[in-house]
């Protein structure tokens, strides 16, 4: 029986290939990973837009007890977060104070005191800076609140921020 000679051929991946697997890898975890982030910039608008709600059920209510809302006279403006006079006059109404979800300082929950419309009262509360500006009301707030109001007065936090006016129909 004569000697037959074998040769084994080894097949492996070449360069490019695993070039190609690598980029088609890169590219789909990209893809993941934007959709996730989207996913966690809405989960926080979200929570913002709770607290928000949380906050003006707290002013509601004290409105309800003293027949008038946080002064800014009394000290009662601006960063709901940091501002003690505001924790202080809300503590019975609200379980702790909602800080935002980044807590950064960038990004922040503000009271703007009283203001009287047609001779009704009432507050704006925002959450200053939405992270994704589709979550933003501010245009929607500027049509349903007093159109008389001087900007800045009554009128919200700006474009990407989500504005609530609590007071005679409140929303």
């Amino acid at each position: 029986m004569p000697h037959v000679k074998t040769q084994y051929t080894i097949r492996g991946f070449t360069l490019i290939e695993l070039i190609v697997v690598i980029a088609i890898i890169g590219m789909l975890s990209s893809v993941v990973l934007a959709l996730l982030s989207s996913a966690q910039k809405d989960a926080k608008d979200k929570r913002r837009i709770s607290d928000m709600k949380q906050l003006q059920n707290a002013l509601e209510l004290y409105h309800v007890d003293r027949r008038e809302y946080p002064k800014e006279s009394e000290g009662a403006n601006g960063n709901i977060t940091t501002n003690a006079t505001f924790k202080a006059l809300l503590k019975p109404y609200l379980r702790g104070t909602p800080t935002d979800p980044i807590d950064s300082g960038a990004f922040s929950y503000y009271y703007d005191g009283a203001h009287l419309c047609g001779g009704k009262l009432y507050v704006v509360i925002f959450a200053r800076q939405m992270e994704d500006p589709s979550n933003a009301n501010y245009d929607q707030f500027l049509n349903s609140t007093c159109l008389g109001a001087v900007d800045g007065e009554g009128r919200g936090g700006g474009v990407e921020s989500y504005n609530i006016r609590v007071g005679p129909s409140s929303g």
